[in-house]
């Protein structure tokens, strides 16, 4: 026989030989949901949800961060949008007047093409970049990332218009002359590829 003989049938039930004895069934009552005893399934109390609204400082800043970072490359997408793009190249026949050298329609869209390849390139590195950053999620960032996607694809194509301004009227004065013509963005639904990107890689 144990160390402990049994109690009362009900009460102590000896346990294994030599070993103290089990308690009473229900010994230890249930604590509240979410504690060591409770019903929650875990030993520590459950953390509060955060509420969404208002954003929190750390948010508003990353926010504004993304605003920020996507226009400044917006600028910098546009010297690499110049780079890339192909415009038609003309020779001038006659004073104020000019054909294409290489007449091919592909052309015309090319450039616009490359501005789509590269802007949505920006957006999803941008929703990559601020879905990591765990501790600002929420619809203030991606709000963010919708208006920075936006503007910076639209500084992305001014700023190339400037760099890329193309020939003038006084450059058609010349015979046998070759000009380019100016970069342009045809499709202007392109605009909205790189902040779509952003949302969606970001949810």
């Amino acid at each position: 026989a144990g160390e402990y003989p049994a109690g009362p049938a009900g009460e102590y039930p000896a346990g294994p030989a030599g070993e103290y004895p089990a308690g009473p069934a229900g010994a230890y009552p249930a604590g509240p949901p979410g504690t060591a005893y409770g019903d929650g399934g875990g030993w520590w109390p459950r953390r509060p949800a955060r509420p969404v609204w208002p954003p929190t400082r750390r948010e508003v800043t990353a926010a504004l961060a993304a605003v920020a970072a996507l226009a400044l490359l917006g600028a910098a997408l546009a010297f690499l949008w110049v780079q890339l793009a192909p415009r038609l190249v003309f020779r001038v026949v006659q004073p104020g007047r000019a054909v294409p050298v290489v007449p091919e329609a592909e052309e015309y869209v090319a450039a616009d093409g490359r501005f789509v390849l590269i802007t949505l390139a920006a957006g999803i590195v941008a929703g990559l970049v601020w879905w990591l950053l765990r501790g600002t999620r929420g619809p203030v960032v991606l709000a963010a990332l919708a208006l920075g996607g936006l503007l910076g694809a639209v500084v992305t194509w001014r700023l190339g218009l400037l760099l890329a301004p193309g020939y003038s009227p006084a450059d058609l004065q010349e015979v046998g002359r070759t000009v380019t013509e100016p970069l342009t963005l045809r499709a202007r639904a392109a605009l909205v590829v790189e902040p779509v990107a952003a949302v969606v890689v970001y949810l």
